[in-house]
């Protein structure tokens, strides 16, 4: 340090103010260096700033070094080292950790569980959430909100109806926070029947739904394409007076969007008093999803018409341009794709994300530019994933290029074992061209490999009711009452123009 040239000796107080600046690790393991020889050990909250700069970094085996060498451990110290590596999505880490503390005796306060908890719901680790919860009721942290919280978002969002309704009745005060993150967790798990009964309770219990309340559900909807239940949901809406809110109006265009209904989603964005850019990337993606490229194209351009000519500070960010590319991708608009791609690097100094270059290479691809868009593949600061490597594959078979599609079958392998989508767009390449003694090895691979292609699953909504049906399976549609059947009769005559090409290879789901 510059101020030992001056025989002045730096203390705790020194190295406190320090170590935030170290900019990168070199630096911390430098003054960590120095900290040894001149700092009192016992100074805990300094060695917890140590330790927090290392699990900063992605140093977790020294910040755990530095955890298990301090003298005094206290609840902070364990709590930040905790909290550090929940943040960085490493929940097995965590709760490892957390189960050895507790082992050894270190059981920890409700902020520890909270934390704990939080990093198991973000990774959807049910099984170890429950041990977690056993040990809750133990030490009798069920009645902090926090906590019991953490719980409702992990049981609701896997349909653990029981388990999450009782944990809901255990709790002391049930407030608009509790009911929503049940209500929505339900709602995204598929369980929009309990969703919606829940939702009257929470109003017959005299608790008020709030605007997340109406944007899970309005989601859900969106996601599952109900629309009877999302038109229900946007009358209540407006009922309680959220017409005007953005989260709720957003979540109603977009349930409009993903149902097809584009004239009431622009009816809702039109009388959105303002307008963020969710709400503008919402019209830009909805449009985008149903084919209207030109259309979210034309939203694009009056954001940023709005942008340059007012004091708004509307700017576009890495989801607009997914929507944006997505728009050229799916309408063969190749030569605007790639001018949006350059202005989104260039002009809004934006970094593209994997997502942006699956946009661009599933673009390439299906325009038949198969050398660009793997050119595009290798050139990226990303290792291109299956999906990626998919995408090209399956524009491999679209224009009959059987040669790049071996070589990309070779990339799949490399990289970890296929699925069965993949197997099934090589043995398609193979049959285009005529090559049926390759396209029954690669058939016969499948088989010995235990690989099947996963049957389509659909639905049909009658009633504000869903009823999946496989693909083949007799059984499911039995299932279906009387009605149903009809409904699905006058569909399929209305469809009855959709034929399948002869020279594309089928393989029947009854094969699976």
């Amino acid at each position: 340090m510059r101020n030992n040239t001056i025989l002045v000796r730096p203390d705790n107080f020194t190295y406190s103010i320090v170590l935030p600046c170290c900019d990168h690790l070199g630096l911390v393991y430098q003054v960590h260096c120095e900290m040894i020889k001149l700092c009192s050990v016992s100074d805990t909250c300094l060695w917890t700033n140590l330790m927090q700069m290392y699990a900063s970094f992605g140093v977790f085996e020294d910040a755990k070094k530095v955890f298990d060498e301090m003298p005094v451990r206290d609840l902070v110290a364990r709590n930040a080292l905790l909290s550090r590596i929940s943040k960085c999505g490493l929940s097995d880490d965590c709760f490892n950790l957390y189960k050895q503390l507790f082992e050894e005796g270190d059981f920890g306060d409700e902020y520890t569980y909270s934390i704990v908890l939080n990093a198991l719901a973000s990774q959807s680790q049910v099984v170890e959430a429950m041990q977690v919860h056993s040990n809750v009721i133990k030490l009798g942290f069920c009645s902090d909100e926090y906590i019991c919280n953490s719980l409702l978002e992990l049981y609701s969002k896997h349909s653990l109806v029981d388990s999450a309704m009782a944990l809901l009745e255990e709790l002391p005060h049930k407030d608009a926070f509790s009911w929503t993150t049940i209500v929505t967790g339900l709602s995204q798990s598929g369980n929009m029947d309990d969703a919606i009964f829940l939702f009257h309770k929470m109003q017959s219990s005299g608790v008020e739904p709030n605007s997340f309340t109406f944007g899970g559900l309005l989601s859900a909807c969106a996601a599952t394409n109900l629309l009877q239940r999302g038109k229900q949901l946007h009358g209540l809406a407006v009922k309680h007076g959220f017409e005007d809110n953005l989260v709720v109006g957003a979540a109603i265009s977009d349930m409009y969007f993903k149902c097809g209904e584009m004239d009431h989603a622009l009816m809702m964005f039109k009388i959105m008093p303002e307008k963020d850019i969710v709400a503008w990337n919402g019209m830009i993606c909805g449009y985008a999803q149903n084919g209207e490229a030109r259309k979210a194209l034309n939203v694009y351009d009056e954001m940023m018409l709005l942008s340059s000519s007012s004091a708004s500070e509307i700017s576009p960010n890495d989801v607009t341009f997914t929507g944006v590319l997505s728009a050229c991708c799916h309408s063969g608009l190749v030569k605007e794709g790639c001018e949006y791609f350059s202005q989104m690097i260039h002009k809004h100094r934006i970094k593209p994300k994997i997502e942006h270059y699956n946009c661009m290479v599933d673009m390439l691809g299906r325009a038949g530019l198969l050398e660009e868009a793997e050119a595009l593949m290798l050139q990226m600061p990303y290792k291109p994933d299956d999906v990626m490597w998919s995408t090209l594959l399956g524009a491999c078979k679209m224009h009959r290029n059987l040669t790049m599609a071996m070589n990309i079958s070779q990339n799949l392998h490399i990289n970890g074992p296929w699925s069965s989508s993949n197997y099934v767009l090589l043995a398609i390449s193979y049959a285009n061209v005529g090559e049926w003694s390759e396209t029954q090895e690669v058939r016969e691979m499948m088989n010995l490999r235990g690989l099947n292609k996963s049957s389509g699953c659909s639905w049909i909504e009658i009633g504000g009711y869903l009823y999946p049906f496989l693909a083949g399976d007799d059984k499911s549609h039995s299932q279906i009452e009387r009605e149903h059947h009809h409904a699905l009769k006058s569909m399929c005559i209305h469809m009855h123009g959709i034929y399948e090409e002869n020279n594309v290879l089928n393989f029947d789901a009854n094969d699976d």
